[in-house]
């Protein structure tokens, strides 16, 4: 079975392609892609700001210039103390429950909002409706199980931007390790209403 020469991506993979030189397409795709928009240096800082800037002079007369989604993790965790320490945003700090909050994340949230003198803005997803939808992502045997969590965290941020007349939505990712393509044969869509529908209907 033929192997990129520089990750483990292989044929296993059946839209897998390989240059000349035995490099997948995957890999080109994240230095043709990726790399040139990932500045961790001066440039992106300088670029941030840009935007920091805009952001806080389109927010002036609103109770909030923009708004992140609290999860507890790394991610929005992170992105929220540089909102607040590195840009002096005033950010619409809102948290899903969907319900499955850990002791950690309950934590971290409350230790993040305590100390940058924050509100916090929480949205409780009914229970029962989120167990069902869980249970059939379960039995469906999709590989995208999550989601349901997905949806409830998306849906509820719209709702909130909307409320509070905010254009401006941070969301927290990490480039270095969830922006490489995945074949649609290990990791599908969960865009894809007409499938998630027919799960349901299903299940």
């Amino acid at each position: 079975m033929r192997i990129c020469k520089t990750c483990i991506m292989d044929e296993s993979d059946t839209t897998i392609t390989f240059d000349e030189d035995g490099i997948c397409c995957y890999c080109k795709n994240f230095h043709s892609e990726i790399l040139p928009n990932w500045h961790t240096d001066e440039r992106g800082y300088s670029l941030l700001m840009k935007n920091a800037e805009k952001i806080k002079s389109d927010g002036k007369k609103r109770d909030f210039d923009c708004i992140i989604g609290l999860s507890g993790g790394v991610d929005s965790s992170y992105m929220l103390h540089k909102l607040m320490t590195n840009y002096e945003l005033r950010p619409l700090v809102f948290h899903v429950d969907g319900g499955w909050n850990s002791e950690e994340s309950v934590n971290n949230i409350n230790v993040l909002v305590d100390k940058l003198g924050l509100d916090l803005y929480t949205e409780v997803i009914n229970w029962n409706e989120m167990r069902d939808f869980q249970l059939a992502m379960f039995k469906s045997g999709v590989p995208h199980i999550d989601i349901p969590q997905d949806m409830a965290f998306i849906g509820t941020l719209y709702k909130f931007a909307s409320r509070h007349n905010i254009k401006y939505i941070f969301n927290g990712g990490n480039i270095s390790t969830e922006c490489v393509l995945m074949p649609l044969e290990i990791l599908y869509w969960g865009t894809d209403m007409r499938q998630v529908k027919d799960i349901l209907n299903k299940f």
